[in-house]
C-alpha cells in the first residue's frame, strides 16, 4: 500500500514538473502583449498574485511603441448603405445588397455568379443583378466588381482614360497582366509604346477599393529594448514595461484566516506566485542575454545600416550561450528592439551566409542589397538578365549561381527581366 502511494505521489510530482516546464517555455515565447494578458488571467485565477510593472523613467511611450494599422470591416456595410439612402430599395433588394456586401473578398470584389447568389439567397436573379448595379454605383469606384479587370475598367472609364487603356482592360487583360505584350500588340495592332503608356496609366488605378472603406484600428508593439549610440558607444536600454514581475499580495494574505483546508488553498496559491515569479526572472535573464549577444554580433548595423549585417545563425547563438536552438527560437519569437532605423524584430538580425569575398563571409542581406541596387540602376528599356547580374556581382567578388540570383530576386519581389522591360 505504501509503495502504491509513493508511486502515485511520484507521478503527480512528475506531472507538476512537466506542467511547470511547459508554462516556462510558453512564457519564454510570449510577446509582451501576450505576457501581460497571461498575467492578468492568472491574477483573476489567483487573488494572491500581484503584478508589478515598472514604468521607464524619463522615457516617452513613443520610444517603445511602433504603431501599425489593421483593418476593421464594421464600417464597410454602413458606408455602402449610407450612399444608397436616397434609393427606393425593395426589401428583397436591400436584403441582397446587405448579403453581397458581407461577401466582399479581400479586395472588395464579388467573385461568385449571379446564379449562385440567387440560389443561396432564394431570390430572383433579377434582384441579384439589380443589387450588384446599386453597389457598383457606390464609391470607391470598383467596389463590388466581379474581377480585377472590371474594377480597373470601371475606374478607367470614370476617369475618361484613353481608349487604348479601356480596350486593353476589357479585351486583352490576361495578355497584358502576363506581360505578353508582343502577342497583345500583334492581335490589337497597338504599338509597344502605346501598351507601355497604357500600363503607366493603369498603374495609377486602385486595385483594392475596399481599402478606402476600412477604418484603421490602432495596435502597438512594445519593444523589449532600445539600442542607440551615445558618445560613440552602443548602449542598450531595456524597456521595463516588457519585463513585468509578480509578487505575493501580503495585504490580501493577512485578510484570509481559516481552517486547515483554507491554509492548504493559500499555500497552493502562494506556491503558484513563487513559480511564476521564478519563470519571469528566467525569461528576463534569457532574453537580455540574447539581445546583448545579438547587439554585440551585429554592432556595425546600428551605425552603418542593413548592408553591415553579418552572417549569423540561431545555431551559433545557441552554442555561444550554451542553450538549445529551440530555446533561442522561442526567445526571439515576436520580440523587438527599437533602433534608429525603426522597430525591428530580433529575427531580422539573423542572416545565412551566402558567399565569400576575400575570405570574408558575406550575408544574404548584403547580396540582396547589391542585387537590388543593380536592378534599380539598370536601363529599364534594357533590363539586366539574371546572367548579367551574375557577371556584375562576380566583378565585385561575389560568386553566385544564376539559380541563387533568381531565388533572391524573387524573394525581393522583383520580376524577371522580360517583365521589367519598358517600351518607350
Amino acid at each position: 500500500m505504501s509503495f502504491r502511494f509513493e508511486q502515485t505521489q511520484t507521478q503527480i510530482q512528475k506531472l507538476a514538473l512537466t506542467q511547470e516546464m511547459r508554462q516556462s517555455l510558453d512564457l519564454l515565447q510570449y510577446s509582451s502583449e501576450e505576457l501581460h494578458a497571461f498575467l492578468q488571467e492568472k491574477q483573476v485565477e489567483n487573488p494572491f498574485l500581484k503584478i508589478k510593472v515598472k514604468s521607464s523613467k524619463n522615457q516617452q511611450a513613443k520610444d517603445w511603441v511602433e504603431w501599425t494599422a489593421s483593418a476593421e470591416s464594421d464600417s464597410i456595410q454602413s458606408s455602402i448603405m449610407d450612399q444608397l439612402l436616397n434609393e427606393s430599395l425593395s426589401p428583397e433588394c436591400k436584403k441582397a445588397i446587405n448579403w453581397l456586401i458581407n461577401d466582399f473578398d479581400d479586395f472588395g470584389f464579388l467573385t461568385s455568379t449571379d446564379e449562385e447568389y440567387s440560389k443561396w439567397l432564394g431570390l430572383n436573379i433579377t434582384i441579384i443583378k439589380q443589387a450588384r448595379q446599386y453597389i457598383l454605383q457606390c464609391e470607391p469606384t470598383g467596389i463590388g466588381a466581379c474581377s480585377m479587370s472590371q474594377c480597373l475598367l470601371l475606374q478607367a472609364e470614370k476617369g475618361q482614360m484613353d481608349e487604348v487603356v479601356c480596350n486593353i482592360l476589357s479585351s486583352y487583360y490576361t495578355l497584358f497582366i502576363e506581360k505578353k505584350w508582343q502577342e497583345l500588340g500583334r492581335i490589337s495592332n497597338y504599338s509597344l509604346k502605346q501598351i507601355q503608356q497604357a500600363a503607366d496609366a493603369i498603374g495609377t488605378l486602385n486595385p483594392s477599393p475596399i481599402d478606402y472603406l476600412r477604418t484603421p484600428k490602432t495596435e502597438y508593439i512594445i519593444s523589449e529594448a532600445d539600442v542607440f549610440m551615445e558618445n560613440g558607444k552602443l548602449l542598450i536600454r531595456y524597456t521595463k514595461e516588457a519585463f513585468p514581475s509578480v509578487e505575493l499580495d501580503e495585504e490580501y494574505v493577512k485578510q484570509i484566516q481559516g481552517d486547515q483546508e483554507s491554509l492548504a488553498y493559500i499555500n497552493g496559491m502562494k506556491e503558484q506566485v513563487r513559480i511564476i515569479d521564478k519563470q519571469l526572472l528566467q525569461r528576463k535573464e534569457t532574453l537580455r542575454l540574447v539581445i546583448q549577444e545579438i547587439v554585440k554580433k551585429q554592432s556595425a548595423f546600428f551605425s552603418k545600416g542593413y548592408d553591415a549585417i553579418v552572417p549569423y545563425t540561431m545555431t551559433e547563438l545557441a552554442t555561444k550561450l550554451e542553450l538549445h536552438e529551440s530555446t533561442i527560437s522561442r526567445t526571439i519569437k515576436e520580440k523587438y528592439i527599437h533602433t534608429a532605423l525603426g522597430t525591428l524584430p530580433l529575427r531580422r538580425f539573423f542572416s545565412q551566409r551566402s558567399t565569400m569575398i576575400k575570405d570574408e563571409d558575406v550575408s544574404v542581406d548584403r547580396v540582396k542589397t547589391q542585387l537590388q541596387q543593380l536592378i534599380q540602376a539598370e536601363d529599364k528599356t534594357k533590363p539586366l538578365s539574371d546572367q548579367t547580374i551574375k557577371s556584375l556581382l562576380e566583378q565585385q567578388g561575389l560568386v553566385l549561381s544564376r539559380r541563387v540570383i533568381a531565388k533572391y530576386r524573387e524573394q525581393l519581389g522583383i520580376l524577371a527581366s522580360t517583365k521589367r522591360k519598358r517600351f518607350e
